[in-house]
């Protein structure tokens, strides 16, 4: 618990951070008064000041904010005027002040994949196995279900990465393809084509792509690229097969067979018993991924597409819980601790992966149209721009209320989840 809440302290001080100093720096970058930045809420724990802005440490974490003359909605005093106040300014630079929060929690995000994937890797599945679509150019060519990669244009291919390297190297134009098919390597010439990966689609063979230290799998010698071909007398091509297999039998030992360099394998090994949930299930201590190194373009190239990709994740989620009514699975502050906790507990590299999910999820969120977000600001600056003069004092007001309302409901919802989640995970222990 105490992990949960300083994982939790520390990753929402950091975000919150990024954030307010977007608006920090384009409000100065402006020429608008910045009279206070705060990390936490009152009261002030610590706080200096420096030219016109009091840079502040509050005793309450969960959060921030800047003070910016002229911004009547975080409590500044009354508009002057003056032409370093942010009604003063242009609709134009005002959103930018605006949108610039979220704008930074984008880039922390981006930053932080970068630094990722620089320093550590990336993960990719080892398996190279293949099947060829129906009517497909690989098809055509003679490619089979099952037919495992492992060369383009005379060079090797060890992973699914590698392998892409290779697809976007030759852009459609063509390429020789080397495939292990019952034990023998064969060659295939793909001719040029403008279909998507000539048609193949990947398949997750029982391949081992990392083996974990400690585990009954690094006791009995498995090493990544071992083709896992058979537990306790059942042969497994597939990755989930394999598992279904190995879970079956927790704290039970079975014969396992595999293929390494085209030699066959075989020794008994006893899978680990885990619970989960209800049910126990056997681990020998596998993963399909490996972790291969990457230049700095090529952490930039995969970092924006993270970025991307995480942001489509969360649009789809937040249009399916007025579509599917996926409302129930909305988390909040109690489920952020307790994952922020778990990544915690894993290391640096999946805590630093959950704060870059983290942040571009409060950058979407904050764009929301919703009054008392950046989003609603952002909304009431583009109808001042349609309308060519700014809502009235009170229609902003009721705007702000119906925004906090909205807010404190979906707050209420979530937090109602999360006691709902750990009350029924408690329920099950109990039963146990």
């Amino acid at each position: 618990m105490i992990t949960d809440i300083l994982s939790f302290v520390v990753a929402l001080s950091i975000l919150v951070f990024v954030h307010e100093l977007g608006h920090f720096l384009v409000a100065k970058r402006a020429g608008i008064r910045v009279e206070r930045f705060s990390v936490g809420y009152p009261p002030k724990l610590i706080s200096v000041q420096w030219g016109e802005t009091e840079y502040c440490i509050s005793a309450i974490p969960f959060g921030g904010y800047v003070k910016v003359a002229g911004m009547a909605d975080v409590g500044t005093d009354e508009v002057t005027g003056e032409p370093w106040e942010f009604p003063s300014k242009s609709i134009w630079v005002r959103m930018a002040v605006i949108a610039a929060g979220p704008a930074m929690n984008f880039l922390f995000a981006f930053a932080v994949f970068v630094l990722m994937f620089y320093a550590w890797g990336m993960e990719t599945v080892v398996s190279t196995s293949v099947d060829p679509g129906e009517d497909s150019v690989a098809a055509g060519a003679g490619l089979r279900k099952w037919d495992r990669v492992v060369g383009v244009d005379d060079s090797p291919v060890a992973n699914v990465h590698e392998f892409e390297a290779a697809l976007t190297l030759t852009a459609g134009q063509g390429m020789w393809v080397d495939v292990v098919r019952d034990g023998q390597i064969i060659t295939f010439l793909l001719p040029p084509s403008s279909e998507e990966r000539y048609g193949l689609e990947y398949l997750l063979s029982s391949t081992v792509g990392a083996v974990i230290e400690g585990t009954p799998a690094e006791e009995v010698g498995l090493q990544e690229g071992d083709r896992i071909t058979s537990v306790a007398g059942v042969p497994v091509r597939s990755w989930d097969d394999m598992r279904i297999e190995i879970s079956s039998h927790p704290d039970e030992t079975v014969l396992l067979t595999w293929i390494r360099d085209s030699r066959p394998m075989e020794t008994p090994i006893t899978p680990v018993a885990h619970s989960i949930g209800d049910s126990t299930r056997g681990h020998i201590g596998i993963s399909p991924y490996t972790t291969v190194q990457v230049g700095l373009g090529e952490a930039i190239r995969m970092s924006a597409g993270s970025v991307y990709s995480s942001s489509l994740l969360i649009l789809d989620f937040i249009r399916e819980i007025f579509q599917k009514d996926r409302y129930k699975e909305l988390g909040g502050p109690i489920r952020i601790a307790m994952l922020a906790g778990e990544t915690a507990q894993l290391g640096l590299r999946t805590f630093l992966s959950f704060l870059a999910l983290l942040s571009v999820n409060l950058a979407i969120l904050n764009l929301l149209p919703i009054p008392v977000l950046d989003g609603g600001h952002l909304t009431f600056l583009t109808l001042e721009a349609v309308m060519r003069r700014p809502l009235s004092v009170r229609q902003r007001e009721v705007f702000q209320q119906i925004g906090l309302v909205i807010i404190l409901g979906i707050m209420v919802l979530v937090t109602f989840n999360d006691l709902q989640q750990i009350v029924y995970h408690r329920v099950l222990e109990f039963f146990q």
